[in-house]
């Protein structure tokens, strides 16, 4: 089940479209989270603020999001 998920830095997700990423950095500002960096299995790096973090489908349940796209 893909939901919103809270980064984890070191933690692996997978988005809707099977996509794995790691959270490398948390960047942070009056002590609330502004930012991430991710970083995809292909080596390819993208900031993305909270909004768009919170916007993304993801699982941290690697098993059970690869069951759910073979399903689709």
């Amino acid at each position: 089940m893909f939901t919103k998920q809270q980064p984890v830095v070191g933690a692996w997700y997978v988005n809707r479209t099977g996509k794995l990423m790691k959270v490398k950095l948390m960047a942070w500002r009056h002590q609330q989270p502004e930012s991430v960096l991710i970083e995809y299995l292909d080596g390819n790096r993208s900031v993305v603020d909270m909004n768009a973090w919170y916007s993304l489908e993801l699982s941290r349940n690697l098993q059970q999001a690869a069951r759910s796209l073979l399903q689709q």
